[in-house]
């Protein structure tokens, strides 16, 4: 939650605050890890927390989409839109370069990756897909609570006004409906990722890229 209010204050500032979080946060991130001696397991581990990361910062930016809606009173999409853009592009070349490094200081092919993604996709159909976190050690009841905290204030803005009743009863709709579609969202997801998985194994194997599963 704290990140997500830093990064919403970065943001909504007048000043290059968000660039210079930016710039410290990737330039330690870097500096930190690009000339460490990993092993093939330490960087595997390495690429799933980026992956992780990567959700987290979906998460902050969808606090920082709500706080928008609910407080500015300026026009606000287009440099949020740029804003977020900026935000997400930088990660990537930041990850980019960090592995980069990495595989050159570690003298390990750009296959290795490959093989990391192949280890996911085994470890998703052997163990179903709504296991795949304790493989990533992605904990989804931090984010989980911070966009049903950031997503509540909502409520109120899009319910009509009227009687108390009405309005109670509009709430737990809105709610029963809002779980059902989460609900088979998440069915649909995990079909998705099985599908998916399977079609990346079986391509492995037909390129003849296939190689046993460790744990």
């Amino acid at each position: 939650m704290s990140q997500a209010v830093t990064l919403n204050v970065a943001i909504n500032s007048h000043n290059n605050a968000l660039l210079t979080l930016l710039i410290s946060n990737n330039f330690v991130e870097i500096k930190s890890n690009v000339f460490k001696r990993l092993g093939k397991e330490n960087l595997h581990k390495l690429a799933y927390l980026d992956t992780v990361e990567r959700f987290h910062i979906m998460a902050h930016l969808l606090f920082v989409l709500v706080q928008n809606v609910l407080t500015s009173e300026e026009p606000w999409a287009v440099d949020l839109a740029l804003n977020a853009l900026m935000i997400v592009v930088c990660e990537v070349l930041v990850d980019v370069i960090k592995h980069a490094f990495l595989a050159k200081f570690n003298e390990m092919k750009p296959a290795v990756y490959g093989g990391f993604l192949q280890s996911l996709c085994w470890q998703t159909v052997q163990s179903g897909s709504h296991q795949v976190h304790k493989t990533l050690s992605f904990v989804p009841l931090a984010p989980a609570c911070v966009v049903v905290r950031v997503v509540s204030p909502l409520l109120p803005k899009i319910l009509p006004a009227g009687p108390p009743w009405l309005t109670a009863l509009l709430a737990m709709l809105v709610c029963v409906c809002s779980i059902a579609v989460l609900t088979l969202s998440k069915v649909v997801l995990g079909l998705g990722l099985q599908m998916h998985a399977r079609w990346y194994l079986n391509r492995c194997i037909q390129k003849g890229l296939a190689h046993p599963h460790q744990d």
